[in-house]
């Protein structure tokens, strides 16, 4: 019987996409019990050790450790500015905020990689800040502190956006696993730099949350980064765009019914709007410019952060 690798691909990152929206809410949960960099910590220092059992032995070159160290010291920017955002935000808020730095890897990678702006972007990008401005904007919920969650969030988004074109830009020189087993490694020993001068660094009390710790790790950060650097070699651009926007779509329905979100007309609106923009924005060009160039930069660099 014929395998039919695309599809598997689909299901696989489809699969991925669904534990990381499961995250947004037991990543809120944690929080409010332990510390952002304690979380952080250990989440990475498990994916990490993970990944050295799993994945094959190599020592990288200087070349490829350098270039680890400058993805690890953006995605740390991206994770911690989201985890702290997360305490003041909500779990679905969150992650349609974080799903922007999809949109803002061409603005990245036409400052880095010199590539070219397309109209499509620019009008999906225009549609998503729609969007943020219907999900974010409530004069009450300055007095809460939310908005500030969402701000840090954005700025997460941003760090996320700079660290995909960063990884398109280095991957090409250097060798590509041990590239990523660096990266989470300088994700895990800058919290742990962060974590001792605060006291946020401990081991944690209660089982359940040893075995969320242990999950994040594992099967949310090394399994699933794994799993998508394997699955996007069998599927087409296209198919990766409208898989990724699944994330903060079962982010949402998770809150809806784990965490007891509320949704108004206004946050639907701009959920919608978000999503829609980030799919004009990343699949149009590809449905009618079939040029070499056309691919963008998220799915060429086989490595979307997130929750």
């Amino acid at each position: 019987m014929k395998v039919n690798r695309a599809l598997i691909a689909d299901l696989s990152l489809a699969g991925v996409c669904l534990v990381w929206g499961g995250t947004f809410v037991m990543m809120k949960n944690l929080l409010g019990r332990e510390a952002p960099l304690n979380v952080l910590f250990w989440r990475f220092a498990i994916a990490t050790l993970f990944l050295l059992l799993i994945l094959p032995k190599r020592i990288p070159d200087k070349k490829t450790f350098k270039y680890g160290l400058i993805l690890g010291v953006a995605l740390f920017g991206g994770y911690l500015s989201q985890t702290f955002g997360l305490v003041y935000t909500t779990p679905a808020r969150s992650a349609f905020i974080t799903g922007l730095s999809v949109i803002l890897v061409p603005f990245f990678s036409f400052i880095f990689l010199r590539t070219k702006l397309k109209k499509e972007t620019m009008i999906g990008v225009a549609m998503a800040l729609v969007g943020l401005a219907f999900l974010t904007y409530n004069p009450t919920e300055f007095l809460k502190g939310q908005i500030f969650g969402d701000l840090l969030t954005l700025v997460g988004a941003a760090a996320y956006g700079l660290q995909i074109v960063l990884v398109e830009k280095f991957s090409q020189k250097s060798q590509a696993l041990p590239l990523v087993i660096i990266e989470m490694g300088t994700v895990a020993f800058l919290s742990l730099l962060l974590a001792i001068p605060f006291r946020s660094l401990h081991f944690p009390a209660q089982w359940t949350d040893i075995g969320q710790f242990v999950f994040l790790g594992i099967a949310a950060t090394g399994l699933a980064f794994a799993i998508q650097k394997v699955a996007q070699k069998h599927t087409t651009a296209i198919h990766v765009g409208i898989i990724f926007v699944l994330e903060p779509v079962f982010a949402a329905v998770v809150s809806y019914f784990l965490w007891q979100e509320k949704f108004t007309p206004r946050t639907i609106a701009g959920c919608f709007f978000i999503v829609a923009g980030i799919l004009f924005a990343e699949i149009s060009p590809r449905l009618f410019n079939h040029s070499p160039d056309s691919e963008s930069t998220i799915f060429k660099s086989n490595s979307k952060p997130s929750t």
